[in-house]
């Protein structure tokens, strides 16, 4: 994945760090019912900044308020990205991830990244996050600094929040469904779906509506997206494909942050600081 930030510091830095967690994102694992994909914003499929087009999936691997026992595995993931510009130029990108699975559920994924600026040039590396459900926490791993940045999983619920699962969304007019049957995929039955969402002219100054398709093909054994792809007139088209999966049982140091690495916590004000329980 190659990513250009004009310019270097704080900003530069955290937005590296969100394109690499949500890399893969597509493939979100432990989700309900997925909802139509919303318009872009704050919270919704895009953001384009300093020269960076990072494209964002309402679902994260391992994210999900459902968390996925007794099903463990390896799946190498394969993520590509093709827009065409309006003089008919086009950008292909592409993306090989690895995720990682055990029976409790934790979740570790490994994303290789290019991150390019015009002071430093390119610099390549690996990102890597760990979601931990039993311990409650998620970390960044940086290899290169052999540092990890320890979060809550999820945030603190408001007092007389109720537990369990979120609420959910309201219907999006604008948003349809609609069943695509059962296939094998890698050997695994598949259920699929279509999504299309409308965006109205003139909702974003858009002159005439903008019709976002995403078609995914589920796993109901392994509850994991075998198969994405996300058709948007102003990102392109992104496929993300689960290539091989291995079911036997992770390491458990996988799922561990190294002795020898630094555990950072953050502190108040920080972008990706998380308070303790």
């Amino acid at each position: 994945m190659n990513v250009q930030v004009a310019g270097t510091g704080k900003l530069g830095h955290w937005l590296l760090l969100a394109s690499l967690i949500i890399g893969t994102s597509v493939l979100g694992f432990a989700q309900a019912e997925p909802a139509p994909p919303p318009p872009p914003g704050p919270e919704g499929m895009g953001m384009h900044a300093s020269g960076m087009n990072v494209f964002f999936h309402h679902e994260e691997i391992g994210e999900g308020h459902k968390v996925v026992t007794g099903a463990p595995m390896t799946a190498v993931i394969e993520t590509t990205r093709n827009t065409t510009l309006a003089d008919g130029n086009t950008i292909s990108t592409d993306l090989q991830s690895t995720v990682y699975r055990d029976s409790q559920g934790r979740v570790r994924r490994e994303v290789p990244f290019q991150f390019v600026t015009p002071t430093t040039g390119a610099t390549k590396g690996t990102m890597i996050v760990i979601m931990d459900p039993v311990a409650g926490y998620r970390y960044v791993l940086n290899p290169a600094t052999k540092t990890a940045r320890q979060m809550l999983l999820h945030p603190r619920k408001p007092a007389g929040a109720a537990e369990g699962e979120p609420p959910a969304r309201p219907a999006d007019p604008n948003a349809t469904t609609e069943s695509l049957g059962t296939k094998t995929i890698l050997g695994l039955q598949a259920t699929g779906t279509r999504m299309t969402h409308i965006l109205p002219a003139g909702e974003i100054g858009n002159a005439k509506p903008i019709v976002v398709v995403t078609e995914r093909w589920e796993s109901n054994d392994l509850q994991i997206p075998l198969s994405v792809t996300h058709n948007d007139p102003m990102m392109g088209v992104m496929t993300t494909t689960v290539t091989s999966v291995n079911r036997a049982e992770p390491p458990a140091s996988m799922f561990q942050v190294p002795s020898d690495y630094k555990v950072e916590t953050g502190k108040p004000g920080d972008i990706m600081y998380m308070p303790k329980p």
